[in-house]
């Protein structure tokens, strides 16, 4: 086995050993053992033959492992997602029900999927899938008319192994909880759901053995929990049957300063009742049982929708500092609590240094960062390019990059706030006096509107852009393609020039999870 594998194995024995001592710590009988763990401590470092003879070879780790191979005979692979032979959706197959005994395997399961394939291995499957995915776009490129070169693996642009992660435990410097029934049927318990939302036998499940989330995280929601538990005020499942908690969403940095935001529905509550619950908070976390946490920031939200922006709910500073700093490629970041931040700070760095990498900007570039956000892709470029301008439709975005620009002296960054496919060809005289502009979009999991691709591929100074995204499966493929289609249907678009998928680079910043993010470079086609 090589050093490789063995780092592999000792994070995996790691992992154990982190649930292992949890376990130790919490009172008897509050919860079984799972199944197939081992329950010795384990010290680390340990030799190539302890690793081996504590990590052994699961059924369940052998199941994962073989799930991966390619030599799966394609009813099998249709069977295992519950679809017939002719592509037919069929009935999932019934879950078993979450008891006291297997909750916490059903949330990792659900939750890091991964926790137990070697990680060189996890790596290994999250290229594969990147390769399925170009082979569809591919596909459909060529069906809309653009001519590929594909290599030899039939892939329209090269593909590069996927890029490790830095960390791998406790990587999450963002966590939101939902409060819902657990096992026990207390409806007021924090965690995370396990189940299907539309099922009755759905629980939540506290996350006290995931093994990519902070031990700060736990504690706070644990302590939360116990907050409101003592609560006069019951938990919102649903709008429409009453109730008042709804999340908690927390927040840390590598220095370990931490935000938590209460979000609550406010249910036609009087100011002086919301009042009186800020109130009460304060005092737990900050001077009561919820001390322990050593908060440095806490919010909270009285929010009447599934999820509202700061212009329709503000944030309300409960107690402490009104935002922390976090650092990323030697930068600043101030983290306000709706902030855009990536989730894995170390990740976060190889993908940014990806994005400049492939991008091979100069002194001469000039960066449009298309759905900028807090402004990360342009503040980590703008030392290394002529300047950037950065877009997005999110108001208290566009604020918070100006700040950070500020915050580290950064004089070459713009930020304009408002819609891309109405900034963009404000920009057109100025871009096209420009000798190299390369354009970056980081959207969210809903893709690019079909305005923006259509703007980008109007906007002749383009000449390069980098597509990177969580979700390159889902509304991003229908970009790509758009991107790259000649036979487009716009007439406000036909006669642009497409956009040819040169390379490809996985990064996985979600390990023990089938997340990745992929940062796609596409280059004008010769006309």
């Amino acid at each position: 086995m090589g050093v490789t594998s063995v780092c592999c194995l000792a994070s995996r024995v790691w992992a154990r050993h982190l649930r292992t001592q949890a376990a130790s710590q919490l009172p008897r009988g509050s919860h079984p053992r799972p199944e197939g763990r081992a329950s010795a401590k384990v010290v680390l470092p340990l030799t190539e033959e302890d690793l081996l003879k504590i990590a052994g070879n699961s059924s369940r780790q052998m199941q994962l492992l073989e799930s991966t191979k390619e030599s799966h005979s394609k009813k099998t692979e249709l069977k295992s997602i519950g679809l017939k032979e002719k592509g037919k959706k069929a009935t999932p197959p019934p879950l078993p029900p979450v008891t006291e005994d297997n909750q916490f395997q059903r949330l990792a399961e659900s939750v890091t999927p991964l926790c137990e394939v070697p990680y060189f291995k996890q790596l290994v499957i999250k290229e594969k899938e990147c390769k399925k995915i170009l082979k569809e776009l591919s596909h459909r490129l060529s069906k809309a008319g653009l001519p590929l070169h594909r290599n030899l693996k039939k892939l329209p642009c090269v593909l590069e192994p996927t890029r490790p992660s830095p960390e791998l435990i406790g990587y999450r410097n963002k966590d939101e909880f939902g409060i819902h029934f657990g096992v026990d049927g207390n409806p007021k318990t924090v965690g995370f759901f396990v189940g299907r939302p539309l099922d009755p036998e759905m629980v939540c499940v506290p996350p006290t053995f995931l093994v990519n989330m902070r031990e700060e995280h736990k504690q706070i929601a644990q302590s939360f929990q116990k907050f409101i538990r003592q609560s006069p005020h019951e938990a919102c499942h649903r709008f429409d049957t009453g109730g008042v908690w709804r999340n908690l969403v927390v927040r840390s940095t590598a220095t370990r300063k931490k935000m938590a935001s209460v979000i609550i529905h406010p249910q036609e509550m009087p100011e002086d009742a919301i009042q009186e619950i800020m109130k009460d908070l304060r005092h737990y976390f900050f001077n009561g049982e919820g001390s322990e946490c050593e908060l440095d920031s806490l919010y909270l939200q009285a929010c009447p929708h599934t999820r509202c922006t700061r212009e329709q709910a503000p944030y309300r500073l409960v107690a402490g500092k009104e935002c922390i700093t976090e650092t990323c490629l030697d930068l600043s970041f101030q983290i306000s609590p709706d902030s855009f931040f990536q989730i894995n700070t170390k990740g976060a760095e190889v993908l940014y240094s990806t994005v400049k990498e492939i991008a091979e900007v100069s002194p001469v570039t000039t960066l449009l960062d298309i759905c900028c956000g807090t402004g990360t892709v342009s503040l980590a470029m703008a030392p290394h390019v002529r300047g950037t301008i950065g877009i997005d439709v999110t108001t208290g975005a566009v604020e918070d990059a100006k700040k950070n620009a500020t915050l580290n002296n950064i004089s070459n960054a713009t930020f304009i706030a408002g819609r891309a496919e109405k900034v963009l060809p404000q920009l057109t005289t100025e871009l096209a006096q420009c000798s190299d502009v390369v354009a970056v979009v980081n959207p969210a999991r809903a893709g690019l509107h079909p305005k923006v691709i259509r703007t980008i591929r109007k906007c002749e100074a383009i000449q390069k852009l980098l597509y990177v995204t969580c979700k390159p499966e889902g509304f991003a493929m229908e970009n790509f393609v758009k991107l790259g289609s000649k036979n487009i249907k716009s007439a406000k678009a036909r006669d642009t020039v497409p956009f040819i998928p040169k390379y490809a680079v996985p990064v996985d910043l979600f390990p023990h999870t089938t997340h990745k993010e992929l940062v796609m470079l596409f280059e004008r086609a010769e006309v």
